[in-house]
This record gives structure tokens, sequence and C-alpha cells, in this order.
């Protein structure tokens, strides 16, 4: 017969262990959770602060451009943007780069100077233009160079490329093309 002091020192154990299956263990667990979201929380720190300097850098090399270069090229940018033009010429640079022309469609203006300060700043027009074409790789990396050498000062806002049948590439190219117009206040003002 086992006494009765061994009983009572196992059922002890039995609820000490319920105790840390319980309690203890969750409450671990949790520790262990909150450590993960701080981890996360710390490399999300990190990441905004990487952003944060490359903006800094960006700013930086922004405002290194003198106000007379600035002058310049809104000397040298368009008055305005043919929307007629502006697809010839993108039929054009894809033949020559040898791609598939398919489609360019003038979007339309995007309203840049929607906020107050915008409209004090006299941003220039940005007009939208989508660009559809297939090729190969060799020939989409020579599209890409003729449309960097263009006449207009154009920018990819996107580019969806897709492969096809055959290792072509399919792509939908998203530009924006740049006019300005100087307002009269301040053709007036100009002194010869």
């Amino acid at each position: 017969m086992i006494p009765k002091g061994l009983f009572s020192q196992v059922g002890m154990i039995v609820v000490a262990a319920a105790i840390l299956i319980t309690y203890v263990q969750p409450a671990f667990d949790g520790i262990a959770s909150v450590q993960d979201s701080i981890e996360v929380y710390n490399q999300e720190i990190g990441k905004v602060v990487d952003v944060n300097s490359n903006l800094a850098t960006l700013v930086t090399k922004l405002q290194s451009v003198s106000n007379e270069d600035q002058r310049q090229l809104i000397t040298y940018m368009p008055d305005s943007v043919d929307v007629i033009a502006v697809p010839r010429d993108l039929t054009l640079i894809t033949n020559e780069a040898g791609v598939l022309y398919k489609n360019a469609i003038y979007v339309g203006e995007i309203d840049s100077a929607a906020s107050e300060s915008a409209k004090h700043m006299q941003l220039p027009s940005q007009h939208s233009f989508t660009l559809a074409v297939e090729g190969t790789y060799s020939q989409f990396k020579n599209l890409f160079r003729l449309l960097e050498q263009n006449h207009y000062p154009l920018e990819v806002r996107e580019a969806n490329i897709q492969q096809i049948d055959g290792g072509f590439l399919t792509a939908q190219i998203d530009l924006i093309v740049y006019s300005y117009q100087e307002p009269i206040d301040s053709i007036n003002q100009i002194v010869f």
C-alpha cells in the first residue's frame, strides 16, 4: 500500500504541471508574441529611416540645382503637348526600336495642381499616355533607351511587362509628358 503522503505529493506535482500548462505557458507565449512584434517594429523603423535618408538625399540633389538651371529647364520645356504628335512619335520610336506597336493612347492631363501650395509654385502640366507594345527583351531595352533620348520630357510612370508565347514580351507602358506655360504675370516681368 502507498502511503498517503506520496499521493498528496503526486497530486501536488499534477497540480503544478496543470498550473504550468494553463497559466505560465500562455504567459510565455504572450511574451514571445510581444517580442516578435517589437522585432517587426524595429525592422519597419529601419526601413523608414532608410526611406527618409534616401528622400533627404534626393531633396539635397533637387536643391543643388541652381535657379538659372531651373529657369533654363522651364524655357526649353514645351508650352503645350500635341496629343496627336506624341502618339505619332511614339509609333516612330517603337518602329526604330523594332518592337511591335499595338497602340498609343492619350489618357489625359493629370491634375497636379490640386493643392493650393502647388498652384502657387506653378508646376509643369503632366499629360498621360499609354503605349502598348510587344517584342523581345533586347528590343525592349532599345525602346527604353530611345524613350530617354526623345524630344519630349518623358517619364515612364509605370511599365507592366508580361511574358507571352515564344519568349516574347508584351508591355503596357504609362508615360507622362510635361509642358509648362509661363504665367502671364511673370512674362510681363522679364527684362531684356
